[in-house]
C-alpha cells in the first residue's frame, strides 16, 4: 500500500514539473514573437486595386484584378495585419484620368491617398508600376433564346411529341457591348436520357464558359419539358397532283395515288387522315435524263413526326391536247 502511495506521488510530481516546463517554453515562444514584431521591417506587398465610384453604366473588362507592388516599413506589430488580410487598396474612379477606352490610373495622382491608406507609423518607399491602365466598356442590356440540348434515346414505342421547350425560353445578360454583340443564344449544358417512357420535365444548367464569367445572367438554369407519349405508324393513301404542266399538253400517270407511311403519337392517330397531306410532282423537273415523274410530299399535319412516300417515281405518258 506504502509502495502505490509513493508511486502516485512520484507520477504527480512528474506530470508538475511537464506542466512547468511547457509553460515556460510556452513563454518563451510568446516572449520571442512579441520581439520580432517590436523590430522594424521593409517588405513589398502586392495590393489589389478594387474599382469604386464607377459609372453605373460602365464596367471594367479586366480579365483578372489590377494591382501594384508597395513597399512598406514598419515595425511588426503594425504590418501583420496585412499578411493576415488580403491587402486591397479602393480606387475612386470618380477622380481618375479617362479615354473612351481606358481609365488611367497614376502613382504622382493617387500618391496621397495611398500614403493615407496606411497607418501614420509606416513608411511607403516605392509603388510599382507608377501606372495602371483599366480597360472599359458601357453595360447592355441583351436578351437571347436558350437553346435546349438534350440527347435522349427512349423506349420502344415511346417518342417526344414536340420539340423540347425550356422555362423560361430567353434569358436577359447584362455586360459589356463588345462582349454582347457577338451573343445571339446561349444553351443549356449537354443532357444524356436512356430509356425514357413518360414526359420529361427537370432542371437544367446554362453552359456559361468562364470566359463570359464577367457577365451577368438573369437566370442561371432553366426548367426543360418536353411531351412524352406512346408512337405508332399508320398508312393513308394521298391523291397525286402534276403542276406546272404546259396547256396544250396531256400528262397521264401512274398510280393516281401513293400510299403515305406516317409515326405520330396515339393520340392524335385517329384525327389523321389523306386530306392533311398533300403529294405533288413537279413537271418542270422532268429532263432527257429523267423519264420518271418525282413526287414530293409538300405539306403534312403538326402532330405527324415523320412521314415518307412509299413510292418515289411514277410512270407517265405525254400527248398533245389537239391528239
Amino acid at each position: 500500500m506504502i509502495k502505490k502511495n509513493k508511486n502516485i506521488k512520484l507520477k504527480s510530481a512528474q506530470e508538475k514539473r511537464l506542466n512547468i516546463f511547457m509553460l515556460f517554453l510556452f513563454l518563451s515562444f510568446v516572449i520571442s514573437l512579441l520581439v520580432k514584431l517590436s523590430n522594424s521591417y521593409t517588405q513589398t506587398l502586392n495590393f489589389e486595386l478594387s474599382p469604386t465610384e464607377l459609372k453605373s453604366n460602365e464596367l471594367i473588362i479586366s480579365e483578372v484584378p489590377k494591382s501594384i507592388n508597395v513597399t512598406i516599413s514598419g515595425r511588426g506589430f503594425e504590418l501583420l495585419k496585412y499578411y493576415i488580410k488580403k491587402p486591397i487598396i479602393e480606387v475612386d474612379f470618380s477622380q481618375l484620368r479617362k479615354n473612351n477606352t481606358h481609365y488611367i490610373w497614376s502613382e504622382r495622382g493617387q500618391l496621397e491617398k495611398i500614403i493615407n491608406h496606411f497607418d501614420s507609423k509606416i513608411v511607403v518607399k516605392s509603388i510599382n508600376p507608377d501606372t495602371v491602365i483599366f480597360p472599359f466598356d458601357s453595360q447592355f442590356i441583351k436578351k437571347v433564346p436558350v437553346k435546349v440540348l438534350v440527347n435522349p434515346t427512349f423506349t420502344v414505342g415511346f417518342d417526344l411529341i414536340d420539340e423540347f421547350q425550356s422555362f423560361p425560353d430567353s434569358v436577359t445578360i447584362i455586360g459589356p457591348e463588345s462582349i454582347l454583340k457577338s451573343i445571339s443564344s446561349v444553351s443549356t449544358k449537354q443532357i444524356e436520357l436512356s430509356e425514357v417512357n413518360s414526359t420529361i420535365n427537370m432542371s437544367a444548367e446554362l453552359n456559361i464558359s468562364q470566359d463570359l464569367s464577367q457577365l451577368k445572367f438573369s437566370h442561371q438554369s432553366v426548367s426543360v419539358v418536353g411531351k412524352v407519349d406512346k408512337f405508332t405508324e399508320g398508312l393513308v393513301n394521298v391523291p397525286v397532283t402534276v403542276v406546272n404542266v404546259p396547256e396544250d399538253l396531256n400528262i397521264n400517270f401512274f398510280p393516281k395515288e401513293i400510299s403515305v407511311i406516317f409515326y405520330s403519337s396515339l393520340e392524335a392517330y385517329n384525327s389523321i387522315d389523306e386530306t392533311d397531306f398533300t403529294v405533288e410532282c413537279d413537271f418542270n423537273l422532268l429532263t432527257a435524263d429523267n423519264n420518271y415523274l418525282n413526287p414530293v410530299l409538300i405539306k403534312q399535319p403538326l402532330n405527324v413526326k415523320t412521314a415518307q412516300l412509299k413510292i418515289t417515281q411514277l410512270e407517265f405518258i405525254i400527248t398533245s391536247k389537239d391528239e
